[in-house]
């Protein structure tokens, strides 16, 4: 069984970019991690992750996509600089 990819640390301000827009974007609508987490179907401690950075399990666009949906926002807004 192959171990998940670690994340390249060529991408590492993307990701960056990535979380402060969940933040951002979550704090808009005023939703806790646990809000968005259940209507995302994935853990709270995954979204902590996500948002932090911290993650060595980077999200999968299905993932992305979810949390676009939860947060009301095209998925390319995740990645775009605000």
């Amino acid at each position: 069984m192959s171990q998940p990819k670690l994340p390249k640390e060529c991408n590492a301000i993307s990701y960056k970019t990535l979380s402060l827009n969940l933040k951002f974007f979550r704090h808009r609508l005023r939703m806790t991690q646990a809000d968005v987490a259940a209507q995302a179907g994935i853990s709270v401690k995954y979204l902590s992750l996500i948002e932090t950075a911290s993650f060595q399990n980077p999200p999968t666009l299905e993932v992305l996509f979810d949390l676009a949906r939860v947060l009301k926002v095209e998925p390319y807004k995740l990645f775009k600089e605000i």
